[in-house]
């Protein structure tokens, strides 16, 4: 279903905080970017057009991040799941590449690099 007109790298972003995914944009201006404030809305984007790499908030309304995680992974096998959460501890890290997620994000520490950086190891392990 993903569109070949372009080479570039589709992302999806979910979070609830429009800041954050605006600043997240401007970050990764050079990749096809899509947004999402809740679970229900990232699920239909992903439903209408599967990303290369979805980024996903651990908390989210209507529909958590973990249970997106749980159900992305199962119906959408080629899509790279990477976890963003503000909780830095090993427990919880271990969680979510249980559930599938394949690599994850500590907010406060987000930079352009760090962002990048995921982008291109999981993009050049699944192709």
């Amino acid at each position: 279903m993903a569109s070949k007109k372009s080479d570039k790298i589709r992302i999806l972003l979910a979070d609830d905080s429009e800041t954050f995914l605006r600043a997240a944009q401007v970050l990764l201006k050079e990749y096809d970017i899509e947004t999402a404030v809740d679970g229900e809305e990232a699920l239909s984007k992903i439903k209408a057009n599967p990303p290369d790499i979805f980024f996903v908030d651990l908390v989210l309304p209507k529909i958590s991040g973990t249970e997106l995680i749980r159900k992305v992974t199962v119906d959408y096998p080629d899509v790279t799941i990477v976890a963003l959460t503000a909780i830095d501890d090993d427990e919880t890290v271990q969680e979510v590449l249980e559930m599938g997620a394949k690599d994850y994000l500590i907010k406060g520490a987000l930079s352009s690099d760090t962002f990048k950086s995921i982008i291109e190891r999981h993009t050049k392990e699944s192709g």
